[in-house]
């Protein structure tokens, strides 16, 4: 077997986020990360993903002035 050194941090993510979970959430988010077997930063990419509205869709909200949230209801 050959190991394959990894690639530095930096050179994975092109902008790092931070944010203030309280602990309960924090647990929940590192818990339910664990169950699915993926890194918590991992799971919480594909929240953002699924929440932020694409390029074309914010666009869009610009120009309709409105501040919505990006989903259509």
């Amino acid at each position: 077997m050959t190991a394959v050194p990894e690639a530095p941090a930096t050179a994975m993510r092109a902008n790092r986020v931070v944010a203030d979970l309280d602990d309960e959430l924090a647990r929940r988010l590192r818990t339910w990360a664990g169950m699915r077997g993926q890194r918590v930063s991992h799971v919480v990419l594909e929240l953002i993903r699924q929440a932020v509205p694409t390029a074309d869709r914010l666009a869009e909200l610009m120009r309709e002035g409105g501040a919505g949230n990006g989903h259509d209801h």
